[in-house]
């Protein structure tokens, strides 16, 4: 036992060394799990818990080996004069740590998505009637829990500019504080966002189709935002809720497949528009849990532990779609399982 201990977690170490050489040429998380994933149909004759997670680890170091080494020989031999600048120059959808997270979290039992294949629908609950979905795995629907809101009168583009231009210090807290995620647009800050022409903001004409999301963390930018909407009523009273927020707004493709490495459950009510959302069993338990799809209406409140379900976004028709999104739960409820041990 100790010795496949120590076997898990030498190929641990040598998995972060190999990270770090394989960021510097670039590849997406969405191509890392589908490689992984074709894995899984690899059969391990010992059903020791230690042996499959040594194997797991290993696999993972594998493909990290793998890729880092075709992406060094297509640099260093490239036949195409671009491909060093392409890959160095390259923005990263997520921080360098994600993939460190990624291949470096615990490994899941599959008890979370077993049996599982739609979200828990739920309408007019009460808090009492709640405490029964509170924790859940199962992503949940609340219809119409935030229909009352104000924001969909008054959250737009013009409104967040006209916030932001005004308060300061605003920018800076997402440039020092916060975070900024661009997604697949070309924007790299929240100030590149509003300074787009209306054309674009209205997603007209030629102009390229965006979507953005970002986080709140200054006091005056949260007090002006939480005159419009409210968190759910229906939270059980232990529950923590966070002080931040986030803000997703734009058309067309959301966030690509991947698990958010968060202390609590998350919740986004979707203010404007809507969004259908795809998740997906960690790669360990494709044969055993299946990936499904839901739509979120305007108006609706979506719980989702997207510690443990990869998930991604996409709005249809090119219609315009913002929601408002926070953390809830008790802070350290299953921390420890989901969340890296490494650092």
């Amino acid at each position: 036992m100790a010795n496949d201990k120590n076997n898990v977690e030498v190929v641990q170490e040598t998995f972060l060394v190999l990270t770090e050489d394989f960021l510097k040429y670039g590849a997406s998380i969405h191509d890392l799990r589908s490689i992984i994933a074709t894995m899984d149909n690899i059969k391990i004759n010992n059903n020791n818990n230690s042996n499959n997670a040594y194997y797991i680890y290993f696999k993972r170091a594998f493909i990290i080996l793998l890729l880092s080494t075709i992406y060094a020989l297509l640099v260093k031999y490239s036949y195409i004069d671009n491909v060093r600048k392409n890959f160095y120059e390259a923005r990263c959808f997520v921080p360098s740590n994600y993939f460190i997270w990624e291949f470096t979290r615990p490994i899941s039992n599959c008890d979370y998505c077993r049996n599982v294949d739609k979200p828990i629908i739920l309408s007019n609950v009460t808090k009492e009637e709640f405490k029964l979905y509170a924790y859940s795995s199962q992503p949940i629907i609340i219809k119409n829990a935030a229909s009352h809101w104000s924001a969909s009168k008054v959250f737009s583009v013009d409104f967040f500019r006209n916030l932001y231009e005004k308060t300061e210090g605003a920018y800076e807290s997402i440039e020092e504080e916060c975070q900024f995620l661009h997604f697949e647009s070309d924007f790299s800050s929240l100030r590149e966002v509003f300074a787009m022409s209306e054309e674009r903001a209205m997603n007209q004409g030629n102009e390229d189709p965006w979507y953005i999301g970002w986080k709140n963390c200054h006091p005056q930018i949260l007090d002006a935002m939480k005159q419009f909407y409210d968190v759910p009523k229906f939270f059980p009273d232990d529950a923590e809720i966070s002080h931040t927020n986030y803000i997703f707004m734009g058309y067309n493709q959301g966030a690509n497949m991947h698990l958010d490495y968060i202390s609590r459950l998350m919740w986004q009510g979707q203010i404007l528009g809507n969004k259908i959302w795809i998740v997906a069993p960690t790669p360990e338990c494709d044969n055993i849990c299946k990936q499904f799809n839901f739509s979120v209406d305007t108006g609706d409140i979506i719980l989702l532990d997207t510690r443990i379900w990869y998930h991604s976004t996409y709005i249809e028709n090119g219609n315009f779609s913002l929601t408002v999104t926070s953390e809830y739960g008790t802070n350290g409820y299953f921390v420890n399982y989901y969340l890296p041990t490494v650092f």
